[in-house]
């Protein structure tokens, strides 16, 4: 029950991957790493009382040994944590599939997220949508009102990026359309809070007809 369709959930983003971790670490290491490997390797085998420029010479050429070792194990670790990421993936689906509260702590996420952003928004009438919006209406343990919640996240995170980069000729219209998708949102949220609420007294009644009939009437009353 998608209001927009045609784009990947941008709520549902994937983890940062191993091996981009361990990529990032090796960049961010690797000058520290080689002053330090090359000036003391540079300084325990020169010979003593070498000249400045006998000892560059001999930082050079140890230099090219150092950056070899250095990428190939930084290839080997990546491959290792590219290797991992399966059982590590595997890991986090069954601890995901094991917390039935996920999804609804997911869709509340959303909701307050998605809230935020659209503050940032041009629009008169968004302030009034944002308060309908996040009124207490959302039974985020339902399928289809989380579905609404990933909606919701999508609009305002293209909305807030294309403002970000409109020019002020083109504000107007991106809050026009911010306007016009949250209103959708805010009628398609109230769709699914009043069948809930049908729901609901339906079970209400059921329950109030069950008791009855296992106990009979009662004359509240009565004195």
């Amino acid at each position: 029950m998608n209001i927009v369709s045609g784009h990947p959930l941008l709520a549902a983003k994937p983890p940062i991957r191993a091996w981009r971790i361990v990529g990032g670490a090796s960049l961010h290491f690797a000058v520290p790493a080689y002053v330090v490997t090359v000036a003391t390797t540079t300084l325990f085998n020169a010979p003593a009382g070498a000249s400045i420029t006998a000892l560059a010479r001999f930082a050079l050429a140890y230099s090219g040994w150092f950056l070899a070792i250095y990428a190939g194990l930084s290839i080997v670790l990546m491959l290792i944590a590219a290797g991992s990421e399966p059982v590590f993936g595997a890991r986090r689906n069954r601890h995901r599939a094991s917390d039935p509260g996920r999804d609804a702590m997911d869709s509340r996420l959303r909701v307050t997220q998605a809230l935020a952003g659209a503050c940032r928004l041009p629009g008169s009438g968004l302030p009034r949508l944002i308060d309908s919006i996040g009124a207490p209406r959302w039974d985020h343990d339902d399928s289809r009102f989380q579905a609404l919640s990933q909606d919701l996240f999508q609009i305002v995170h293209a909305m807030t990026t294309a403002n970000a980069t409109a020019s002020a000729k083109s504000r107007p219209e991106i809050a026009e359309l911010a306007t016009r998708s949250l209103q959708r949102i805010d009628e398609e949220l109230s769709e699914l809070a009043a069948e809930r609420s049908r729901l609901d007294h339906g079970d209400a009644q059921a329950v109030a007809r069950y008791v009855e009939n296992r106990y009979g009437s009662s004359d509240f009353a009565g004195g």
